[in-house]
């Protein structure tokens, strides 16, 4: 298919931002850092919406004992594990086992004739 638009001087991949994205030269966009102007930052700060996070690999991690980063060649996502039957991030993966170093919480023991 060929266009019919005819080529116009100075365009190209520099003159969007170099190919790097919206946002790369100048950080204007959204990709500087700054938030989509189109969702309201309630909403944008809620747990179970998606957080976009830059990533060097392609995979699953974990951020911390209960988030995950799945990353893909544009960009991570940065999730929660909120379903309660796999709260833990174990792997990359939401587990009901907890990574090492994330374990459950025990209640300390009683001392003989406490009551």
């Amino acid at each position: 298919m060929v266009s019919a638009v005819p080529a116009q001087p100075g365009a190209g991949v520099a003159a969007w931002g170099g190919g790097a994205g919206w946002g790369a030269g100048g950080g204007a966009g959204w990709g500087a850092g700054a938030a989509n102007p189109w969702i309201p930052p309630w909403l944008a700060g809620a747990p179970w919406f998606p957080q976009w996070t830059p990533c060097t690999t392609v995979g699953s991690s974990c951020v911390d004992c209960s988030t995950r980063l799945v990353c893909t060649k544009i960009g991570g996502l940065q999730r929660a594990c909120t379903d309660p039957t796999l709260p833990y991030c174990n792997l990359g993966e939401c587990s009901a086992t907890p990574a090492e170093g994330c374990g459950v919480p025990v209640a300390a023991p009683r001392a003989a004739g406490a009551v």
